[in-house]
């Protein structure tokens, strides 16, 4: 199991949290927030730059129907309600690299 860092909020700018996976590669969970509503991001953390595996703005009808499906079933008190913990629980059962590009590409609803 990936090990979970620390929620980092910023109430103007948004919320990060990074996650280490058991291979020892690092993710960073992003998100931004703006007028519109906001962005939601999941890159490898690198040294010089990393893949993105998701990049959703969450003002689009594909970034709403994520978030709900995301969000779907998760109580009041639960980190889940939110975008960014919904999505770091989604990630956090991830052992590799790989494993966040298939659970990325498996957020993004069906176009």
């Amino acid at each position: 199991m990936a090990k979970v860092g620390r929620f980092v909020i910023d109430p103007k700018l948004g919320a990060y949290c990074q996650v280490t996976l058991d291979d020892g590669k690092k993710i960073l969970v992003n998100h931004e927030k703006d007028a519109q509503g906001g962005r939601m991001m999941v890159t490898e953390k690198k040294w010089w730059g990393g893949e993105t595996f998701l990049d959703l703005r969450l003002d689009t009808a594909e970034g709403r129907a994520a978030v709900a499906g995301l969000t779907a079933g998760a109580s009041d008190d639960s980190p889940r309600v939110t975008p960014l913990g919904a999505l770091v629980d989604t990630l956090k059962d991830c052992a590799s690299l790989e494993d966040v590009r298939a659970r990325c590409l498996a957020i993004r609803p069906a176009a």
